[in-house]
């Protein structure tokens, strides 16, 4: 047990006037506060539950909402892992009160079940990131092998991408198991002499991606923009086929089942439970209203991979950008 000294009552008096007014004063600025000149509102009884999937991006946005949520609105806001393919059923089930980054072309069937069926989740708009997934190689492998600026010339090189484990074949490397992925469809339905080896996360990936650029040597890979690593590395989409109707209906419905063209440009967008809006209806308003663009999300990722922690550099951004954040709270 601690030793606790008793203060004489004048002296007690004066710390309790002390600590009367610090709180009155709490959320007191009028540039930066959540509600009626600069309060914050006293939402912490409600928690937000926001999802975050095993990429970098995913988890940027989902830290720049929490701390906003907490300090701007009052709520208390829980980070949850999740990967992409869970995250509906759990919204539906209320599980999940959001998700901050959904790739449409990788969820029109979820989108068809939940969204448009009116199944337990809602459109929560545009986040304003645009990405784009597609097969990636080192641009410094386009100096020797420019036929591998487009898909025909993927056969004519597979043997540079071979390994122990492909054989004969050329290797494409994917990310986590859990991305949304059509590449084996791709690779069946487009005659590629090529197997899909699925690296195991995304640090798997970009671990590959180190040593390929510190050697020179072949890669060819499963990736997307925005990512810091498109900063770092010069790299080179591979033109597929363009995207069809048909290669659209083989993602809904198909499980990308004969897929043979390009991932299409993805305006990512957000998701809710249904519930949230008459469970928390200023966070709703807060998470409908939030949108940054591609840079944005870079900046905070780039420090991330500085070796900054996620709450760090979310932290800066929000810092350095009140401008951006300040109508997603007063919305």
């Amino acid at each position: 047990m601690r030793n606790e000294r008793k203060l004489p009552i004048f002296v007690m008096g004066a710390v309790l006037v002390f600590l009367a007014a610090a709180c009155s004063n709490v959320g007191s600025s009028t540039s930066t506060g959540g509600g009626p000149s600069g309060s914050v509102p006293h939402n912490s009884g409600t928690t937000i539950n926001i999802a975050v999937n095993p990429w970098t991006g995913s988890q940027v946005n989902a830290t720049v909402a929490q701390i906003l949520l907490q300090t701007k609105l009052g709520y208390t806001a829980k980070l949850t892992n999740i990967d992409e393919n869970s995250q509906f059923p759990a919204l539906a089930r209320d599980q999940l009160d959001a998700t901050l980054e959904v790739w449409p072309s990788g969820h029109a069937e979820d989108y068809k079940k939940y969204i448009t069926g009116n199944a337990g989740v809602v459109d929560g708009g545009p986040l304003g990131v645009i990405g784009q997934i597609g097969l990636w190689v080192p641009t410094y492998m386009l100096t020797a092998h420019p036929e591998l600026k487009t898909w025909q010339g993927l056969n004519k090189d597979a043997s540079l991408f071979a390994t122990a484990q492909t054989g004969s074949k050329g290797q494409l490397l994917d990310g986590d198991p859990s991305y949304v992925s059509y590449d084996a469809q791709i690779v069946q339905s487009l005659g590629l002499n090529y197997q899909v080896v699925v690296s195991g996360s995304e640090a798997a990936e970009l671990s590959a991606l180190k040593k390929a650029y510190a050697n020179q040597s072949p890669l060819l890979f499963y990736f997307w923009t925005p990512h810091w690593a498109q900063a770092k590395y010069q790299l080179s989409m591979v033109q597929l086929p363009p995207v069809t109707p048909a290669c659209t209906t083989s993602a809904a419905n198909n499980k990308g089942a004969g897929y043979n063209c390009s991932y299409p440009p993805d305006k990512l967008y957000k998701a809710f439970s249904s519930k949230l809006q008459t469970k928390a209806p200023e966070a709703f308003a807060f998470l409908t209203a939030m949108s940054y663009s591609n840079d944005a999300q870079d900046q905070i990722a780039n420090d991330i991979q500085g070796g900054m922690s996620a709450q760090a550099a979310a932290q800066k951004w929000i810092d350095a950008n009140p401008t951006v954040w300040q109508p997603w709270v007063d919305a």
